[in-house]
């Protein structure tokens, strides 16, 4: 053999050695086809099956609650403790009523996925759907009513508005003497985006609730109530066109857009959060024209309408027909949370209060919905 030969097999041979030495020193650089076994330490478990899904054939619950109490101390010495104390629950409370919903199986599930609108021979026909949630798991709706943040809640007891905060998430945004603070757990809906984050599967196919909206003082927080001028109830045009309303409107509007896109719906409450039934013709008129001037063209169209104080107007046809030629479809009115009607032209669902007046009432009922021993928080309703 040549002499240049000898060297090329040395040399080739010397590569071959120095590529399997780095091999045994950096397994990432053995072949792919390798498989090591594993460590004696680590416990492989298979992945756990999710559960089927199932048509659900009980009844639907229905709950509300209204905007929080977010500071028990201003809320439970101020001049309106009582109401507080009837119609609220603190933050807190809110966050152990969730947790117990959970432990209890239900799911939150979309109120679009619970009816269905068709045209029968010229005529709408709204007919009830069955469900669908993981075995095992109950559907639940969940509304807030009145979350306008009124002035009085506001300054003594709530949160002061939604906002959009810098990385795209709803927050609750609290004026202060420092110049305000931003909030994820001291409202309603931030709470439940917070929850929902943690456990997602409390959720059925992402949803999340219904937000129920007078207008007499602007909508989530934002001044977008409009003065009308004489008994003609024109709208008060040096309002509508100032760049303040404007700013407000457009700042509104983009927290709505924003909370549609995470699953929320809407629904009139009212304009006034009048008791239906009582009012005279011309007040309804009145109520129910201001809010599709005023409120409408922020949240958009809605088929969804929730009573003021549950009082519904189905036995007044007068009234009902005229809710129903504005589009609404869905009513909802306060009872036992889980009543269901389902009539031709619309549906009708009750629901649930859940408030200091559910847990006077209900604390000691073996019908209670949850243990609400482990929920009401005694020490912060004593405060006065």
């Amino acid at each position: 053999m040549k002499k240049s030969n000898k060297i090329f097999i040395c040399f080739l041979i010397f590569i071959i050695i120095l590529s399997c030495a780095r091999a045994q020193d950096n397994p990432s650089l053995a072949s792919s086809t390798q498989e090591t076994a594993p460590s004696a330490n680590i416990e492989v478990t298979a992945p756990q099956a999710e559960p089927p899904m199932v048509y659900y054939d009980g009844s639907v619950l229905n709950i509300f609650f209204h905007p929080l109490v977010s500071r028990p101390q201003d809320a439970f010495r101020s001049s309106h403790r009582s109401f507080f104390l009837e119609w609220y629950v603190t933050a807190g409370e809110y966050k152990k009523v969730l947790d117990e919903l959970y432990a209890a199986n239900y799911v939150l599930v979309d109120i679009n996925e619970l009816y269905e609108i068709t045209n029968v021979n010229g005529q709408k026909r709204v007919t009830g759907k069955r469900v669908l949630v993981p075995q095992g798991k109950k559907p639940m709706i969940l509304s807030i009513d009145d979350l306008s943040y009124y002035d009085f809640v506001r300054e003594n007891a709530s949160v002061y508005k939604l906002i959009i905060d810098d990385n795209n998430r709803i927050a609750a945004w609290t004026d202060t003497a420092s110049g305000g603070e931003i909030s994820y757990d001291l409202d309603v809906v931030t709470y439940l985006e917070v929850f929902l984050a943690e456990h997602p599967d409390f959720s059925v196919r992402g949803a999340k609730g219904i937000i129920a909206l007078t207008g007499y003082e602007g909508v989530l927080g934002y001044q977008t109530h409009v003065g009308y001028e004489g008994v003609t109830g024109t709208p008060n045009a040096r309002i509508l066109n100032s760049p303040e309303y404007l700013e407000e409107k457009a700042k509104a509007i983009a927290v709505v857009n924003r909370l549609k896109e995470l699953g929320w719906h809407f629904a009139s409450h009212s304009w006034g959060h009048l008791n239906m039934p009582n009012i005279p013709m011309s007040w309804f008129m009145n109520d129910t024209n201001r809010w599709d001037r005023e409120v409408r063209p922020i949240l958009g169209d809605t088929d969804l309408y929730i009573y003021p104080f549950g009082a519904g107007v189905e036995s007044i046809e007068e009234k009902h027909r005229v809710l129903r030629e504005r589009g609404f479809s869905v009513f909802f009115g306060v009872g036992a949370g889980f009543t269901f009607r389902e009539m031709q032209s619309y549906i009708y669902f009750d629901r649930r209060n859940i408030d200091g007046q559910y847990f006077r009432t209900f604390r000691n009922n073996e019908n209670r919905l949850f243990d609400i021993d482990r929920v009401i928080d005694d020490q912060a309703r004593r405060i006065r």
